[in-house]
C-alpha cells in the first residue's frame, strides 16, 4: 500500500515537471535504478522498452523547424520566377504552387498518423497544425502575382494509414479550403488525447483550443466539431466543395453506429441513442464515447469568449452545441444573460450586442434596463440592433410610450445627420440670399414659367464641396473593421438608418402618428424636401461623387418617406367636409404644390402608453 502511494505521489510530480526536466529525473534517478534491482525486474523493464520502441520505429517525424525551411525556400523560389517571369515571358508558378501545397498535404498526413495511429507527440502536432495553417496562409498571400492559381486549385487531400487504406478523402477547389481537413486532425487530435491522454495532457486542451481560435476565429471551434464543416446556417457556403468519404473502420468499431461526419445538423443523428451529429466513422467505440466531452470543452471555450466579447452568432452557437445536451432557449438563456447584462456596459460593442441578443429573445425587462442607463454608448451603426430593441420593448404595453420617445428621438437624430450631411455637400445653403430664393421658389406653382432654372441656379448657388475623401482610402478595404469609425464619419449609412426607423415607425402601435410629427420638423428643417426637382436636381450634382452617394441614397429615402407622409395630409377636397360641418375645425396654414404643410394636431398618449394611429 506504501509502495502504490510512493508511485502515485511520484508520478503526480512527474507530470508537473517541464518536460527537460523530466528527461533529467530519467537520466539521473531511474535509469541508474536498472543496475541495482533484480536481474529479472530489470529485463522485463528493459523488454518492456524495446517493445514500445519497435512501436514508435515506423512514426514519421514531424521536424517543424526543417518543414519551415523547406517552405521558406519554395517561397523564396516563387517570387524569383515571379521576378524572371517579366524578361522571359515565362513562368513555374503553377508548378511551384503545386510542389509547396503537396508538401502540406503530405505533412498532413503525417501529423495524422502521428496523433491517431501512434497516439503520441500531441502537443508537437497541434504545433505543426497552427504552422501549417500559416504556411497556407503566406502561400496564399505571396507576392507572386493574382491569387487566381492559388484559389481555383483542385486540391485532392487522402488521410491514410500506415497500411494504405483511405481514412477520409477531401476533393475542392481552393488552396485555403485546406483549413477543413486541418480541424478535422484537430478534432481525432483531441478524441485521442481525451480518450488515452494523461491528465497532464488532457489539462493543455483549452489552450490548443484557443490557439485555434485566434489562428481561425472562434466559429472555427463550433466547425471543429463537425470535423470541419460549417454548421447548419453556412451549410450553402459549402455548396461548391465536393468532401467524399473512403472509409476505414477501426478493429473494435461497433456495426450498430453509422457515419455521421460532415452531414448531421448538430441534432439529428442516425445512432437512435444519440440526439448528437459530432461523430467520425473511423473512430473505435472509445473514441466515440469521448465526443461529448470535447463537446464540453469548446462550449466551455465558446462561453468564456462570451463573457468578454459577446455577440448574437457567438450566443447563437453555443445554443447549437448545448442543445444535443437537452439544454433549451429558456435555460441558456438563463445561464448566459446574467453574464451578458454584466459585460454589456464594457464597451459599445458589448452594448450593441446585449441589446440585440435581449431582442431576438424577447427580454423587454432587460432592453429597457439597458436604454435607460447607457444609451449613451450607442453609436449610428448600432442602429439595426437598437430599432429591433426598440420594437421588442414596444410589444410590452407598459414600455410602449417610451419606445415611442426612441423611435422620435432616433428620426429627429437621423434627420438631422442628413441635414448635416447636406450642409457639409451643399456649403451655401443656409446663406440668407439662398434661404430667401428658396422660400420665393415654394411659393411658385409647379406648372410656373422659368421654375426648372431657378431651381437649378439654386442648386448650383448653393455649391458643392470637393470630396473629403478623393482617392477612395475608405473604400479599398470594405471588410476592414479598423476602418469602421472613419466610414462612419465620412460615409455614413443613413439610408439603412433611417428605412430602419420608419420600418420600426410603422410596426409599432402609436408609430404612424410619430411618422407625422417627424415628417413636420423635416419639412421645416429643410424645406426643399418638399420639392421633388430640387431633390433630384441635388442628387444628380452629387452622383459623381463616389463619397458623396450615401448622400444620394439617403436624400432618395427622405424624400419617399415625405411624398408618402404628404399623402397623408393631403385629402382630396370632394371628400373633405364643408368647413361649417359639425366636428371640423379650420387649421391655419394651406397646403400648396410647393410642398408646405398642413399641420395637424397628434393625440397626446393616452394612460396607459398608447397613442393612436393615424392612416
Amino acid at each position: 500500500m506504501a509502495s502504490s502511494s510512493a508511485s502515485a505521489k511520484f508520478l503526480q510530480l512527474y507530470e508537473s515537471l517541464p518536460p527537460d526536466a523530466q528527461h533529467a529525473l530519467v537520466e539521473t534517478s531511474l535509469a541508474p535504478l536498472l543496475n541495482v534491482v533484480p536481474k529479472d525486474k530489470s529485463n522485463r523493464t528493459l523488454a518492456s522498452a524495446a517493445r514500445m520502441h519497435k512501436s514508435y520505429a515506423n512514426m514519421p517525424s514531424l521536424n517543424l523547424k526543417a518543414k519551415k525551411m523547406e517552405i521558406a525556400a519554395l517561397l523564396d523560389e516563387l517570387a524569383r520566377d515571379n521576378k524572371r517571369s517579366y524578361v522571359k515571358e515565362k513562368s513555374r508558378k503553377e508548378e511551384l504552387l503545386a510542389e509547396v501545397i503537396e508538401s502540406v498535404i503530405d505533412w498532413l498526413n503525417d501529423i495524422w498518423r502521428v496523433v491517431y495511429e501512434y497516439g503520441t507527440n500531441f502537443s508537437k502536432a497541434h504545433a505543426c497544425l497552427l504552422y501549417a495553417s500559416q504556411a497556407v496562409e503566406q502561400i496564399g498571400n505571396a507576392r507572386v502575382g493574382c491569387k487566381c492559381s492559388f484559389m481555383n486549385m483542385y486540391i485532392s487531400v487522402k488521410i491514410r494509414r500506415s497500411s494504405g487504406k483511405v481514412v477520409k478523402s477531401f476533393h475542392f477547389t481552393g488552396a485555403h479550403n485546406l483549413e477543413r481537413v486541418m480541424l478535422w486532425i484537430w478534432r481525432d487530435l483531441f478524441v485521442v488525447m481525451l480518450a488515452d491522454g494523461t491528465t497532464r495532457q488532457k489539462a493543455a486542451i483549452p489552450d490548443m483550443l484557443d490557439d485555434i481560435r485566434v489562428e481561425f476565429g472562434w466559429k472555427a471551434l463550433e466547425r471543429l466539431l463537425y470535423g470541419g464543416r460549417k454548421a447548419d446556417d453556412d451549410e450553402d457556403q459549402d455548396e461548391d466543395l465536393d468532401f467524399d468519404d473512403d472509409i476505414d473502420y477501426d478493429d473494435d468499431y461497433s456495426e450498430d453506429y453509422t457515419d455521421t461526419d460532415g452531414s448531421s445538423n448538430g441534432t439529428a443523428c442516425s445512432d437512435a441513442q444519440c440526439p448528437c451529429g459530432f461523430h467520425a466513422s473511423h473512430w473505435s467505440n472509445k473514441f466515440n464515447d469521448v465526443r461529448i466531452s470535447l463537446r464540453n470543452l469548446i462550449r466551455t471555450s465558446l462561453i468564456s469568449l462570451f463573457s468578454t466579447m459577446p455577440s448574437p452568432t457567438l450566443f447563437a452557437s453555443i445554443g447549437d452545441i448545448s442543445e444535443a445536451d437537452g439544454i433549451d432557449e429558456d435555460e441558456l438563456c438563463e445561464d448566459l444573460l446574467p453574464t451578458l447584462m454584466r459585460v454589456a456596459t464594457y464597451s459599445s460593442e458589448n452594448y450593441a450586442a446585449a441589446l440585440h441578443i435581449c431582442a431576438l429573445h424577447a427580454h423587454p425587462d432587460n432592453i429597457n434596463s439597458l436604454l435607460t442607463s447607457h444609451a449613451h454608448l450607442l453609436r449610428p451603426r448600432d442602429a439595426p440592433a437598437h430599432q429591433l430593441a426598440t420594437i421588442i420593448l414596444a410589444s410590452n404595453p407598459f414600455y410602449q410610450l417610451n419606445a415611442l420617445r426612441i423611435l422620435e428621438k432616433e428620426l429627429l437624430d437621423t434627420a438631422h445627420a442628413i441635414r448635416a450631411a447636406v450642409r457639409g455637400a451643399f456649403c451655401h445653403i443656409d446663406v440668407q440670399v439662398n434661404k430667401t430664393e428658396l422660400t420665393e421658389i415654394l411659393a411658385l406653382r409647379q406648372e410656373a414659367l422659368g421654375r426648372r432654372g431657378r431651381i437649378e441656379r439654386w442648386v448650383g448657388a448653393v455649391g458643392a464641396m470637393d470630396d473629403a475623401d478623393p482617392l477612395g482610402y475608405i473604400d479599398l478595404e470594405i471588410d476592414d473593421p479598423e476602418l469602421d469609425d472613419l466610414r462612419e464619419e465620412f460615409r455614413p449609412n443613413l439610408k439603412t438608418r433611417l428605412d430602419g426607423w420608419i420600418a420600426a415607425g410603422r410596426t409599432i402601435k402609436g408609430g404612424m402618428s410619430v411618422l407625422l410629427k417627424v415628417y413636420t420638423v423635416i419639412i421645416e428643417m429643410m424645406p426643399f424636401m418638399g420639392v421633388q426637382e430640387i431633390v433630384d436636381e441635388m442628387t444628380g450634382r452629387l452622383a459623381d461623387k463616389p463619397s458623396k452617394v450615401f448622400l444620394c441614397e439617403a436624400l432618395e429615402v427622405l424624400w419617399d418617406f415625405c411624398r408618402q407622409q404628404k399623402r397623408k395630409f393631403a385629402k382630396p377636397k370632394s371628400k373633405q367636409r364643408p368647413p361649417g360641418a359639425p366636428g371640423t375645425s379650420q387649421t391655419p396654414g394651406q397646403p400648396s404644390n410647393s410642398g408646405a404643410v398642413t399641420f395637424v394636431t397628434i393625440n397626446n398618449p393616452r394612460p396607459g402608453g398608447g397613442m393612436d394611429d393615424v392612416d
